[in-house]
């Protein structure tokens, strides 16, 4: 099975393409974010090194473990599917107030996929409102901020996956994480697309990391978008005939395959001048992994989840018995 055989047709999608891209920002340096770094060069080369080193090991092994965990997220929700007996959704529930009942029946109606969607905004969302709270400043600046300087690198790197401290940078991202997501899902599925997003953002903040280490920047970063503009790579490159158009202006549409070429040279292009407003490097990190899974990754990786089904099937059987 291929990672497109799951599309009847191409999605249409409006998005805040060019007007309000998936931004993966750079906050201002100020003394509070920024760790003194070594003064010798060789203690840099060292130092940072060994950084990569740690960084990339972390971000494998989580990779590896959403791997294993959506695999088998996979194979316990085809087995519920199996096992459900018809009209078992239409069970009586309980009786709520209004307020309740309303937003029961919203999360009902909607699709497994955009349940997902869902918790990944509310994480966001949370961790939002946590870089509020003064006293918890520290703490976010730590684990919260992708920062070269730092000796902590590997779950800095994961959670600043989540975390925005502007309102207008958190609603960007996740209004093209919302927009985009139905065509995603429709194309991976909601086991596989959180797979997708995890190891998107992940490669995407490693990229950022070693372009900062060989070019010797300082600059922290933070935010949603390496994976979100990888899953809009992914559906750019699985349907460059599509159309897209720019919210509030629907009449200007344009080809995925279009925008997909226009945001590379964006963010090369930004990259090679050391634009600092935005992240250039995660940004281009994450269009290409989205590339390289819709033409290699799906078949190298998913498609061949057949073992770790194969080991979880026998490994539950052997804990029933």
């Amino acid at each position: 099975m291929t990672v497109l055989s799951r599309i009847s047709a191409p999605p249409r999608q409006s998005i805040l393409l060019c007007i309000c891209r998936p931004v993966r920002s750079a906050p201002k340096t100020s003394s509070k974010l920024l760790v003194k770094s070594p003064t010798s060069p060789t203690n840099i080369w060292t130092t940072n090194t060994g950084k990569f080193i740690r960084a990339t090991a972390f971000c494998s092994a989580v990779a590896g473990t959403s791997y294993l965990v959506c695999a088998i997220w996979n194979y316990e929700n085809f087995r519920k599917k199996i096992h459900t007996f018809p009209g078992a959704e239409f069970l009586p529930m309980q009786k709520l107030y209004s307020w309740q009942e309303k937003i029961s029946r919203y999360w009902k109606d909607l699709n497994d996929g955009k349940k997902v969607v869902i918790g990944l905004v509310l994480v966001n969302c949370v961790i939002f409102l946590l870089w509020q709270l003064r006293s918890l400043q520290p703490f976010m600046r730590k684990y919260f901020l992708s920062n070269p300087t730092s000796n902590i690198v590997g779950i800095p790197l994961l959670a600043s996956m989540f975390s925005h401290i502007a309102p207008f940078h958190l609603f960007c991202n996740m209004y093209v994480l919302w927009s985009f997501s139905d065509a995603a899902l429709h194309m991976f599925g909601r086991e596989q697309f959180l797979y997708f997003y995890m190891s998107a953002g992940l490669f995407a903040g490693l990229v950022s990391l070693s372009n900062k280490f060989l070019r010797g920047m300082h600059q922290p970063s933070l935010g949603a978008s390496g994976a979100i503009i990888g899953a809009l790579g992914a559906v750019c490159t699985a349907f460059p005939d599509s159309k897209l158009s720019i919210i509030f202006l629907p009449m200007y549409t344009f080809s995925a395959g279009s925008a997909l070429n226009v945001l590379l040279a964006f963010e090369a292009l930004g990259v090679a001048l050391r634009w600092s407003f935005f992240d250039h490097a995660a940004h281009l990190g994450g269009l290409l992994f989205g590339i390289w899974y819709v033409k290699y990754g799906h078949e190298l990786t998913w498609a061949k989840r057949k073992k770790v089904l194969e080991w979880w099937h026998q490994l539950r059987g052997h804990t029933k018995k």
